[in-house]
This record gives structure tokens, C-alpha cells and sequence, in this order.
């Protein structure tokens, strides 16, 4: 797995795999976990790799390579996405930025978007066509599907360039957090399955209410400085949030727990892992990067975000475990 802390948005520093040892194992697994943490570098990683205790622990067990480079430049969500199940670098898969110039769009900037179809007579910017048009190449999901017809492919993110990505051209389901419906969403005209109704009831009745500050592990406290960047003051925060705040809620562990429990949710509606052949359950935690980006890595609020994201992997878990289903996890 490729990686380099070149400061952008996703940098795949490390990978886990939750696996039986081969020689215990009789079968192949029947439900395969990718997961993506996004701006989850080496780094960072290292920094925090003795402070887990739930999610990340476990995965501690599997096997583990703390150190991997990554071989291009590009290092934002889209094109960094597009590598991690296609095993092609981005100058083959053609997401080479999260946005380009095409001097033949036919938008007045000619300024394209990853996961945009420009070509649709309703895109704009503002109002985007989400779609897979310019991923080149088939993802892990397209080619188990090549093999095994019945498999099904889910891909859940908290963002929509992610969930494309990582889903790619023929997936059963893919759903990402869409702030201004504040809620999950999907391609035009794909109606809602009970998974989604049920996860979007769920981020209805939390934005509902004002979130208050986020409990701060007393390792956390050497890491809670506040430094002024403008009119803004970070380092010392713990992710408060007002009643009806999309954006706050997206920039808070609460958007990983969102989206983690969609996936769970999907595993028990579509029965994910619990047929002859494999399925693939995609998942992308963007919690990470928006709070990067909000607040930067060496504060309180990093510090707050991966122990929240330690013990929701930890529940996770648990709910696939609860179903029965023999599944194996990969983590970027």
C-alpha cells in the first residue's frame, strides 16, 4: 500500500487486515471491509498507535505495515481513492486531482470535478450530477463481480467523490453525507433503502439537539494548546456543535459514526456476507480530514477525533460479529 505525508487530503499510510490464518481458515471469507481513514497518515498513525484500545486494537492483531510510501504527488481525497481498490495509479485511472481543466467541457470555466458528469444537460457546480464517468478502470468490486455475478458491492463515505471511488461503476449501493439535505444521498432517482431512511432519522434527531464538548482522554491534554490562525483559535477545541449544524456535524466524529452505522445497517438489510459468494462493503471516514483541515493534526480536536473513531471501529465490529458472518477487514 502506497503512502507519503505530503500534507493533503488522503494519505494511505497504513494498512490492517483482520484475517484467520490461512492455515486455520477452510473457506475464503464471505464479506470483504475495506475502509478508508481519510488524512490517516504514517504518521499520525504512529503518533497514536499506543493510546487505541478498541477498533484500532484489534486490528493491531492483524497484519500490520506501519511505513508505505506512496508513489504519486497527487495526494487529495478523489485521486488518492481511485489507487486504493483498483491497484492503478491516477495517471491510469484518470482522476488526477479532485478537479481539472478540459478545455472541451462544455462548462463556461472548464473546470471538471471528479465525480461530476458534465456531459448532463442539468450539471452545474453548484448542483453536480454525481457519477463514475471518469474513473477508467474497473474497481475490486467490478471484478469480483466479474467472477461471481451475485456479489453484491455497497459503498458508504462521507463523501461522494470517496464513496464513487471506492465503489466504482456497478455497485449495488452508494451512499455519501450530502450537508445540504443533512443526510445521506445517493444518484439522482436511487430511492432510499431502509439502511439509509433509518441512518438519516438518526442524524435528524442528533442535529436536532446542540452537541456539547467531546470528552478529552487525559492523554489528550499535553496536545490541547490554543494557537490563533486568523480570526479563528484552534488546538484546544473538543468539538462542540450547535442544534442543526451541517457542518459542524460533518467535522466531528459524528459523520464516521454516521456512516459506520450505514454500513452496519446495510449488512443486516441486504443480508451482506451470508451467501455462496463474497460481497464487498466499502467504507470511507472523512471525520478525519474535514478536522485536519478544520483544525490541523497536533491538537485536541485530532486528538478527540481518533479516540472517538477508536471505540466507534470497536462497536463496528462488534455489530458484524453479532451477525455471524465470516468477514475479513482491510484499513487505509
Amino acid at each position: 500500500m502506497a503512502a507519503a505525508a505530503l500534507g493533503a487530503a488522503l494519505v494511505p499510510a497504513n494498512l490492517f487486515a483482520q484475517i484467520k490464518p490461512e492455515a486455520s481458515r477452510a473457506t475464503p471469507p464471505t464479506l470483504i471491509v475495506a475502509i478508508s481513514v481519510d488524512q490517516f497518515s504514517a504518521d499520525l498513525f504512529a503518533e497514536y498507535r499506543n493510546r487505541f484500545t478498541g477498533g484500532f486494537a484489534r486490528l493491531l492483531d492483524g497484519a500490520v505495515f506501519p511505513s508505505g510510501y506512496q508513489s504519486h504527488a497527487a495526494t487529495e481525497t478523489c485521486p488518492g481513492h481511485s489507487t486504493l481498490l483498483t491497484g492503478m495509479r491516477p495517471a491510469h485511472t484518470g482522476i488526477v486531482l479532485k478537479n481539472w481543466i478540459d478545455l472541451k467541457s462544455p462548462l463556461a470555466d472548464k473546470t471538471i470535478y471528479c465525480v461530476e458528469d458534465e456531459a448532463d444537460p442539468v450539471n452545474t457546480h453548484e448542483h453536480y450530477t454525481v457519477a463514475a464517468t471518469h474513473l477508467l478502470v474497473p474497481t475490486l468490486g467490478e471484478r469480483i463481480k466479474r467472477v461471481f455475478p451475485a456479489s453484491r458491492t455497497v459503498a458508504v463515505s462521507g463523501k461522494d467523490r470517496a464513496a464513487v471511488m471506492m465503489g466504482g461503476h456497478a455497485t449495488d449501493e452508494t451512499w455519501w453525507w450530502n450537508g445540504d439535505a443533512k443526510g445521506f444521498a445517493s444518484y439522482p432517482s436511487r430511492p432510499a433503502p431502509a439502511a439509509v431512511r433509518q441512518a438519516n432519522a438518526s442524524i435528524a434527531a442528533d442535529l436536532a439537539t446542540a452537541r456539547p464538548a467531546l470528552p478529552m482522554p487525559a492523554y489528550c491534554a499535553s496536545r490541547s494548546r490554543a494557537v490563533a490562525v486568523g480570526t479563528q483559535t484552534v488546538g484546544a477545541g473538543r468539538l462542540a456543535g450547535a442544534a442543526g449544524d451541517a457542518e459542524a456535524f460533518r467535522t466531528s466524529p459524528d459523520v464516521d459514526n454516521a456512516t459506520l452505522a450505514l454500513a452496519a445497517g446495510f449488512v443486516t438489510t441486504m443480508k451482506l456476507g451470508r451467501r455462496a459468494t463474497p460481497d464487498l462493503l466499502n467504507v470511507s471516514l472523512s471525520a478525519t480530514d474535514y478536522i485536519g483541515h478544520s483544525y490541523g493534526m497536533q491538537g485536541s480536536e485530532m486528538c478527540v477525533q481518533l479516540a472517538s473513531l477508536d471505540q466507534h471501529l470497536a462497536a463496528f465490529f462488534k455489530a458484524l460479529d453479532a451477525t455471524g458472518v465470516d468477514y475479513a477487514v482491510v484499513l487505509s
